[in-house]
């Protein structure tokens, strides 16, 4: 997938189920779970950053707007 693709263009499905299960040992339930954004992420190779990555900066800043409420954090 990628980003700008025509709408009017078909989603390759059958390649990405198979390249899911073959190379990410998915199951064919996880995959349809999937969100798009979670496949272009899996697909994503490790180290690579994209428009969507978020430094560790933007995450602490998000984290101290947001922090976890404590009836809902695990023991």
């Amino acid at each position: 997938m990628k980003r700008g693709q025509s709408k009017n263009q078909a989603v390759p499905w059958h390649d990405l189920v198979h390249k899911a299960c073959r190379e990410l040992g998915w199951s064919p339930h996880t995959f349809w779970q999937s969100t798009l954004v979670e496949l272009e992420m899996a697909f994503t190779p490790p180290g690579t950053r994209n428009a969507r990555t978020i430094t560790r900066g933007v995450l602490e800043g998000l984290l101290a707007q947001f922090p976890d409420k404590e009836d809902q954090q695990t023991p």
